[in-house]
């Protein structure tokens, strides 16, 4: 971080410490989340990226205005409750993140301002509770954390003699003052030729399952689920198609809608939605906690998920006297298994993205044309003109963006050459000078689309260069291992996530190595990209796998500074089709685009690897060459070589 960048955030911190001593506070938390605790968040909430640098997607950030003396002498070690580890901390001020972003961290905040730590293994509330000293006050917007997290962090702080306060309002946005515009998109209406069940026969199931429980409501603070449940879409998110609202859904299939009004824009779109949707009954958004009231002193039965609700929505519920029933989200399960009308669109959208990233591959293997041989790595350099990280990101979109129905991109997409993809989620829009070709002998690229039909996410790390080590050769063949070891399971109805993660880590830990990120995630339909409550991981994945769920695959290896090497297919969750395994499930590729052979070691994949690789290849050139009318001559003799059989 600059010099001048560093006296940008020490100005800030000083800011926060003197709203501190105003609110007589010795500490404050910032969390990550907005109210509607999304992670894919605008400009306009992205507080951590205001206060520290730090951009990734999940953290804190904790600023402390009256630490222990000792702190700012010789600083204190802080004593993991998780694993007993000491953590040395010197600065009173931390941004704390998960393994994802252990690397980029430390590239984006200033060392001299923050100390920074993974908090699966020091969380918030054990360092606070060995830096600050006995009945320090701590502040936390409530509006912007779960209350699952809330508590825990309450509890352990309580334990310790301190106290965790509700701040009026966010700190951060007291001092932002030329924070940007909140964005309010117009409703847009999704089709029920794409999403396959009409929104009032959803309403009718969500009521039938609150009844079926002796349930009076449900509270959703959750955008996707509440644009699911309408079959509506917006663009209030970046990369995120919805509209930020809350709502109450009522055991009588009527619905309290809380949106901003300026979402209804033209003068026959509250007339469309009655005829999509049915009556809904619409209120301003900021006289929600009208309705908590409501329910609070009627003494409903309210079913809650605390995963997905702020703790202010918890409390106001629980202080009020409502009967509160935690559970998981009503529309989650229904919202995660995609109906057939899904999956066909899933797979047509995958098409469209598989046509574009063969065109994108096909490109850059004219760029770089390793089959050519060169005098020396000068003459490479000037053959790959320059071509950066950006100009590789905007070419994959510029093949994306022609294919009929698309949307938008489904994240920001990470375009990384050599260390930069040891970052997993590295963007090149938040450096200086993104990395040129011509210097690295992989890339690694992870993006992905909306399209009308579906979503799309798909990784792949491709050979840049003339020159390749046996080392990442060996790295890329593993990874490789380890994505067809989870592609390629039969596994029993009821499995969850956990129960599989670790088959696909198994070929890295016999080489006594791993990645600290989760396998896999669940993948909405023209929704979030991340989308719950499936997914594999070692942690809280216990959600079993049910046929329609679409999920992610993609283990990988990162060595810190040098390269990075992942590879991620789309799967759905099917119905095994073997003979005698009908009553077992599988996964089907969604994906269609071919893994770089030439990284590939044959000789460490076993006969059953090389023939799950060589059909799941012969399929990618049989459905792309007879759907991709648009390839040329050239775009099709690079399908027909990069699936060639191995």
């Amino acid at each position: 971080m600059s010099d001048q960048n560093k006296s940008i955030y020490e100005q800030r911190i000083a800011e926060i410490k003197q709203l501190l001593e105003n609110y007589e506070l010795d500490a404050i938390i910032v969390n990550h989340d907005d109210e509607y605790l999304s992670y894919e968040l605008n400009e306009s909430q992205e507080r951590i990226k205001y206060i520290s640098g730090f951009s990734g997607s999940a953290g804190y950030v904790v600023i402390t205005a009256n630490p222990k003396e000792e702190l700012s002498n010789s600083g204190i070690d802080v004593t993991s409750s998780k694993d007993g580890h000491k953590y040395h901390a010197s600065k009173g001020n931390a941004v704390f993140v998960d393994g994802r972003y252990v690397v980029q961290v430390k590239e984006q905040i200033s060392s001299e301002l923050f100390d920074n730590y993974d908090f699966s293994k020091l969380s918030v509330e054990d360092y606070l509770s060995q830096v600050l000293n006995k009945n320090a006050k701590i502040g936390i917007d409530m509006n912007c954390i779960s209350y699952k997290e809330y508590l825990k962090i309450k509890d352990t702080l309580e334990a310790n003699n301190m106290e965790l306060v509700q701040t009026n309002g966010n700190l951060v946005d007291k001092i932002w003052f030329d924070k940007p515009e909140e964005v309010i998109s117009p409703i847009e209406i999704f089709n029920d030729e794409y999403n396959g069940c009409p929104s009032p026969k959803k309403r009718q199931e969500i009521a039938q399952y609150l009844r079926d429980h002796e349930l009076d409501a449900t509270v959703i603070c959750d955008p996707e689920s509440i644009c699911w449940l309408l079959n509506i879409r917006g663009n209030d998110r970046k990369c995120l198609p919805i509209i930020n609202c809350k709502m109450v859904a009522y055991s009588n299939e009527a619905l309290e809608w809380y949106i901003n009004q300026a979402h209804f824009v033209g003068d026959d779109i509250e007339d469309m939605l009655q005829e999509h949707v049915g009556h809904v009954d619409i209120f301003p958004e900021e006289r929600f906690d009208e309705v908590l009231d409501r329910l609070c002193q009627s003494s409903c039965s309210v079913l809650v998920d605390p995963d997905s609700t702020n703790a202010h929505t918890m409390m106001h519920l629980y202080e009020g006297g409502a009967k509160v029933v935690e559970d998981i989200g009503v529309c989650l399960l229904p919202k995660a298994k995609k109906n057939h009308i899904e999956i066909a669109g899933e797979y047509k959208a995958h098409i469209k993205d598989g046509i574009a990233m063969c065109r994108f591959l096909s490109w850059l293997d004219n760029l770089t044309k390793l089959d050519i041989p060169v005098e020396n790595d000068e003459a490479f350099t000037r053959r790959v003109e320059d071509t950066t990280e950006l100009d590789l990101a905007n070419r994959a979109l510029s093949f994306r963006k022609v294919e009929e129905g698309f949307i938008g991109l489904s994240f920001d997409t990470i375009s990384a050459l050599g260390p930069n993809a040891a970052m997993c989620h590295y963007n090149h829009e938040n450096v200086a000078e993104p990395r040129a070709l011509g210097h690295d002998s992989i890339y690694l690229i992870d993006s992905g689309a909306h399209f009308n039909e579906g979503t799309t996410d798909i990784t792949r790390t491709i050979l840049v260069s003339p020159h390749i080590s046996d080392e990442i050769r060996k790295m890329y063949t593993t990874v490789l291992k380890s994505h067809i070891a989870l592609a390629s399971l039969i596994f029993p109805s009821g499995t969850s996530g956990m129960q599989i993660d670790a088959i696909a880590r198994r070929p890295l830990w016999d080489l006594g190595l791993d990645y600290a990120h989760g396998t896999g995630h669940g993948v909405g339909h023209v929704l979030s990209v991340h989308e719950g409550p499936q997914n594999i991981s070692s942690k809280r994945s216990l959600v079993p796998l049910e046929p329609g769920m679409v999920i992610s695959c993609e283990p990988g290896f990162y060595k810190e500074g040098e390269y990075g090497i992942r590879l991620e297919n789309l799967l759905v969750v099917i119905p095994c089709t073997k003979p005698g395994m009908q009553h077992m499930l599988c996964f089907s590729p969604l994906t269609l685009v071919p893994f770089d052979n030439r990284l590939i070691i044959k000789e460490l994949l076993s006969q059953k690897e090389i023939d799950y690789l060589n059909n799941y290849h012969q399929n990618v050139n049989n459905v792309i060459a007879a759907a991709g009318t648009s390839l040329t001559e050239d775009e099709l003799n690079w399908l027909n070589k990069a699936t060639a059989t191995i």
